[in-house]
């Protein structure tokens, strides 16, 4: 959500990979704790891989290390979440897309064409991680430009990660190639379990970075700003780091099910899931490997729009037919998947016209389409419900949005229901 007035305080082409699924019985493949045990985070493999330099593929180069420039495109640059190749290149705009790479040498840089307008919101930032350190923050500017990631690095075997703190709105990136003294390496590997979460500025991490005690229930808070946005914050992001997971962030501030917070139909989330970068035309390829789990944490906007107009309330009918539709699609593209599907933490869904007057909870359609197709027999389908947000104590981020407090509330109850619902 963008902006919105104060909520109801009640309440490339990606590569592919095989399409095996693990068995889903009791865990994902296997228990939680085993997934965590087995497998490390991102930041965790980076350090491992830096510790192992005397195993026997990490052999160093004859001759002195010399700029080598690679291709975005090289198999060898691991890309993370949803992005396309142009050419040699790679286009991508989610939050939470990763690019990962592993090298032998002593420096890195990357040539971006970013398409960011720049300003307090249209500015791109990036964390860089440098063998699993604490990351860097990373300002670019619009246009072509070559960016360094890693400098008088000791000469050995290193890893690093750039992450798009910013969402899709603030601007498109183009990552053209990466320039390597030394030697670029196979990537490291992947973890087994991927979690993709749908949803609208929440997910994104719409002002995570900002967190505020409103000192009264007129408050302004204060609005959007693209260095506030941090999706590594974020309940998606911590909840598939406690599962020992990957995750993919397919979100967008401001869209809905049915209406956008605008009220336009434009982009909605359900058209959006099907492209690889939101307004172009390149489709994202679902015939790789499935993800585990899918998290839709959507109808906050539906909720939210219409303020001031005669379209208050969102429409029961056009919300649920365009949810149903999109379970059926979701279904159709990931057999095995589990969805959960939430709704939160801004609302609960629950809105009144007035003072007595008629009122409508998005929340209940929610849990009234997930029984529905439980009774058709698709019993990977649940309904999780989020607390609504407690700014007194947890404070706000900008617009009203949770707070990272409340983001990591959020985690933990979302982690504590996906255990319990994968060992059914």
């Amino acid at each position: 959500m963008k902006h919105p007035t104060r909520p109801h305080t009640r309440h490339p082409k990606p590569r592919g990979h095989s399409r095996g699924l693990p068995s889903l019985g009791l865990g994902l493949a296997m228990s939680m704790t085993a997934c965590r045990s087995s497998s490390q985070t991102m930041d965790d493999s980076a350090a491992q891989l830096v510790s192992s330099e005397s195993a026997p593929f990490v052999a160093a180069p004859a001759q002195t290390p010399s700029w080598l420039g690679v291709p975005a495109a090289d198999s060898r640059v691991q890309v993370i979440g949803r992005a396309y190749r142009s050419g040699t290149r790679v286009v991508f705009s989610h939050p939470g897309v990763t690019i990962r790479v592993r090298f032998w040498g002593d420096a890195l840089r990357m040539r971006l064409d970013d398409a960011g307008l720049g300003g307090d919101t249209k500015t791109n930032y990036f964390d860089v991680i440098v063998d699993g350190g604490a990351p860097q923050k990373l300002e670019v500017k619009g246009g072509p430009a070559t960016y360094p990631l890693a400098t008088g690095l000791p000469l050995g075997l290193h890893t690093v990660e750039v992450l798009k703190r910013t969402e899709t709105s603030v601007g498109v990136t183009t990552l053209e190639a990466l320039e390597v003294h030394g030697e670029l390496r196979e990537p490291p590997p992947r973890a087994p379990l991927r979690m993709e979460f749908v949803g609208d500025s929440i997910t994104c991490g719409y002002g995570t970075d900002v967190s505020i005690i409103p000192p009264s229930p007129s408050w302004r808070a204060p609005t959007f700003t693209s260095k506030n946005e941090n999706p590594t914050r974020t309940y998606a992001w911590l909840t598939a780091r406690q599962l020992g997971a990957e995750a993919s962030l397919i979100c967008h501030s401001g869209h809905g099910v049915y209406r956008n917070l605008d009220l336009s139909t434009s982009g909605l989330l359900p058209a959006l899931y099907e492209l690889a970068v939101p307004g172009h035309s390149a489709p994202w390829d679902s015939s790789g490997e499935s993800p585990h789990v899918i998290v839709i944490n959507a109808g906050s906007n539906d909720t939210l729009a219409g303020y001031g107009t005669e379209v208050f309330l969102p429409d029961e009918t056009a919300f649920k037919s365009a949810y149903r539709t999109f379970l059926t699609r979701l279904r159709a593209l990931h057999p095995q998947a589990h969805l959960v599907c939430t709704l939160g933490s801004m609302t609960d869904g629950y809105k009144q016209q007035e003072q007595g007057g008629p009122s409508v909870h998005v929340g209940d359609w929610l849990t009234e389409l997930v029984a529905e197709r439980n009774q058709q027999g698709d019993a990977r389908v649940h309904r999780h419900v989020m607390a609504v947000q407690n700014p007194s104590v947890d404070g706000v981020a900008e617009d009203w949005h949770p707070s990272a407090g409340t983001h990591a509330k959020m985690a933990e109850a979302l982690s504590r229901f996906i255990q319990d619902v994968i060992r059914q």
